[in-house]
């Protein structure tokens, strides 16, 4: 495994919808700010900022990719964060953010090597129903619930067809 790979896995990563609701987040997330997982949908990302006028600056620069942020965990403790944001358009029209955090002065230089990792980098997850090897577009893709295309088709049959004919 090169040195890129490791970096990302080691990130906290998490998504999050134009309005500020959390969507999901990896353990690495969920242990740095004190939430369990299924706690996630439950929160927005103004639980997450110590100061409001940063979400406002985020949501609102459509430009700029990388903040630093002054971030909370659940016990009130804040410290700075560097994020990387990668805005998603989704077919339904609903935007969301990945986001990828790490604390200011540990790991120094993961997030330097996401920005300049090249496009020859593959992400590899598991299969929620067989267990086998998938590969995914992003690292975040890794911690969610993923299906090959063998256990797509058998849970899903009818979808599967559509999706077969349009081939």
């Amino acid at each position: 495994m090169n040195t890129v790979e490791s970096n990302v896995m080691e990130l906290a990563c998490f998504e999050v919808s134009e309005h500020g609701r959390l969507i999901s987040a990896n353990k690495r997330f969920c242990r740095l700010f004190g939430f369990n997982e299924s706690e996630i949908p439950w929160h927005y990302v103004t639980d997450l900022c110590r100061y409001v006028q940063d979400w406002e600056n985020y949501k609102n620069s459509a430009d700029q990719n990388s903040f630093v942020i002054r971030m909370k965990n659940r016990k009130g403790r804040s410290f700075n964060c560097d994020v990387i944001r990668e805005t998603i358009l989704k077919p339904n029209g609903e935007i969301v953010y990945r986001n990828m955090v790490r604390r200011k002065g540990e790991a120094a230089g993961a997030l330097e090597n996401v920005q300049t990792s090249s496009l020859s980098v593959v992400f590899l997850g598991r299969c929620g129903g067989c267990g086998e090897h998938i590969r995914v577009r992003t690292a975040a893709e890794t911690h969610m619930r993923m299906l090959c295309d063998n256990c797509a088709a058998a849970a899903f049959p009818e979808a599967y067809r559509v999706r077969e004919g349009q081939m």
